[in-house]
């Protein structure tokens, strides 16, 4: 007996050795992640439907596969897809109805499930996957009756749980109720999806107007709050993202949750709402930042170089950039007369982008903006080019 009992104990001892000495998996492979140089693409919703809309789930499955193997073919090692561009998903939820931009309809059966596939194809090609939200934007137009009935927004909308912006339906940043939808949107993702990270956009309050959250705020007021409406604000958006990042972690440390800004700290600030120099050098708010860099070298207001500098010396966390591929062979409107044609007249912006970010150690990627950009023609030729004798 005595024998038997030393026999036992010698395996669970061996069992337990075994376990402390080798990572799982995921742990393991996101910690590679972690120190790799990000080289990511942005698919946005719309690029989203042209996979989705009239596929069946063969037909999607081919596309996708053509354009991940693609990008890993080209050295990327990243995808981020946008999964909720609005109060909707490209995934099984329950909480978002299926967005109209995934099968032409909001609120429509669940066909087959976009993001379930792509995460299978992606790391079958070496790519992390990563999931784009918009977490407050509900809709792009102000017609609550394009809304699906099963919509949250469609339920608030006599009250301020919802407003009209500029440009569409929000969810009031100051409710309660809506802190916790979107977190639970954002752990209903993380339970059933095997994504190595979850990104978030850059629209958070899209408007300055005092009458969307003036009843939240009188009762803040009332309850001896002291801070400025502006300090308030940033203070709903920011406990937001604290809310998620603690969400996240709570159920896989491993999966990276990052924010990608406007590039202009000064407006995030004091427009948006959008406290981003808070988050990316206190802990608990963020992983990374990856501020939108949209502006060539000659842009008179934001010349890309100085710009990058800024952020480099404003973030401490992960810092990454997002390029604008976008522009290539286009008029820049808004770069001033020195550089409105930049991006006409030199077909390799983006690829000197890419080769200046490369040698600064601050920067641990950058992500294109988007997919469609990626043509076959010279930028993309020298984009390529750029990417392999960057990181030979």
């Amino acid at each position: 007996m005595y024998k038997k009992n030393i026999l036992t104990l010698f395996f669970v001892f061996l069992f337990l050795l075994s376990g402390c000495a080798v990572k799982q998996p995921s742990e393991e492979k996101n910690l590679i992640i972690e120190q790799q140089y990000i080289k990511a693409v942005f698919i946005p919703y719309y690029e989203m439907s042209e996979f989705t809309i009239n596929s069946n789930e063969n037909e999607f499955k081919n596309k996708i596969n053509k354009a991940f193997k693609k990008l890993e073919d080209n050295g990327f090692n990243r995808v981020t897809v946008h999964v909720r561009p609005c109060a909707d998903a490209f995934y099984k939820s329950t909480y978002f109805p299926i967005s109209e931009y995934c099968f032409g309809a909001q609120g429509s059966d669940l066909l087959f499930d976009p993001l379930e596939i792509m995460i299978e194809i992606a790391h079958k090609h070496n790519l992390s996957i990563e999931a784009w939200i918009n977490p407050y934007r509900v809709s792009q137009s102000n017609d609550y009756s394009k809304l699906s009935n099963t919509n949250k927004a469609f339920e608030w909308m006599n009250t301020q749980k919802v407003y009209s912006g500029d440009n569409g339906l929000y969810f009031n940043p100051a409710d309660k109720d809506v802190n916790e939808l979107i977190v639970n949107g954002v752990k209903e993702i993380v339970s059933n999806y095997a994504v190595d990270s979850v990104c978030f956009d850059d629209y958070f309050y899209p408007t300055k107007a005092e009458d969307i959250d003036e009843g939240y705020y009188d009762d803040y007021k009332a309850n001896g709050g002291e801070k400025s409406l502006q300090d308030w604000r940033r203070d709903n958006v920011s406990n937001m993202v604290k809310a998620v990042y603690s969400a996240i972690k709570e159920i896989n440390p491993m999966v990276s949750f990052g924010i990608s800004p406007a590039s202009n700290i000064d407006n995030d600030y004091s427009n948006l709402y959008a406290d981003v120099e808070k988050w990316s050098s206190e802990e608990g708010y963020i992983d990374y930042i990856c501020p939108q860099i949209y502006f060539g070298f000659q842009n008179e207001s934001q010349p890309f170089m100085k710009t990058v500098k800024l952020w480099c010396n404003t973030a401490s966390c992960r810092l990454y950039v997002a390029l604008p591929m976008y522009k290539s062979s286009k008029e820049d409107e808004f770069a001033g007369n020195g550089g409105r044609l930049e991006f006409v007249k030199n077909n390799d912006v983006v690829a000197r982008q890419i080769t200046y970010l490369s040698k600064l150690d601050q920067v641990k990627g950058f992500y294109l903006f988007s997919y469609s950009s990626l043509k076959d023609n010279e930028e993309t030729k020298n984009l390529y080019s750029a990417m392999q004798k960057s990181f030979e």
